[in-house]
């Protein structure tokens, strides 16, 4: 009856941890979501704080996405969002963290990286993407661009609500200004102050 009784201890177990997993996981691209993000993020943000190292987030858009689902209907823009995506981690080192942030964006949580360094990340996971060759049902292969947004902890902030933001702001221009571009963050108007 003990035996009984931790199997189903054990079993529960497996499945309450299973039940977590997939809580993190886009159901449909696989990558880590929002809520994911969101707890790496934040757990970076402190690392860096006590390292003194820095951190950097790059937020990424695809270009030209929206005329998939437009043209083709949503499951064809579902599928292209599954080729273009799952094949950019290759391009990482395996303490990056890359996720779906919503829609057709993208965001990427690199460790102890500088500007340089993150401007050489974007550029290698755009090639990557450039190089993938989008097969559409009755269409010829397309491929595909990003935008990009890069923030860096402590210049552009210290919480991980304000490198978000920066770095989405820096999207944002880059997909006004010139599209396939990556921008840097904007220097903070307010003076950086720690309230930890």
């Amino acid at each position: 009856m003990l035996a009984d009784q931790a199997a189903v201890a054990i079993f529960n177990a497996g499945m309450h941890e299973l039940a977590n997993q997939e809580a993190r996981r886009d159901s449909l691209t696989g990558l880590p979501n929002r809520r994911a993000l969101d707890e790496r993020l934040e757990a970076e943000v402190k690392r860096a704080s006590r390292s003194g190292k820095p951190l950097a987030v790059v937020m990424m858009d695809l270009d030209g996405f929206k005329v998939f689902n437009d043209t083709f209907g949503h499951a064809v823009g579902d599928n292209v969002l599954c080729q273009a995506f799952a094949p950019l981690t290759d391009t990482l080192r395996s303490t990056d963290f890359l996720a779906r942030y919503g829609g057709d964006e993208l965001t990427l949580v690199l460790p102890e990286t500088d500007l340089t360094s993150g401007k050489l990340v974007a550029q290698k996971v755009q090639e990557k993407l450039r190089s993938i060759q989008i097969e559409i049902p009755e269409a010829a292969p397309a491929h595909l661009d990003l935008s990009g947004g890069i923030a860096i902890y402590p210049q552009h902030g210290i919480f991980a609500s304000d490198l978000l933001r920066a770095a989405d702001e820096a999207l944002y221009r880059a997909k006004r200004r010139q599209r396939g571009s990556f921008l840097v963050a904007s220097e903070p108007t307010v003076p950086l102050v720690n309230h930890q």
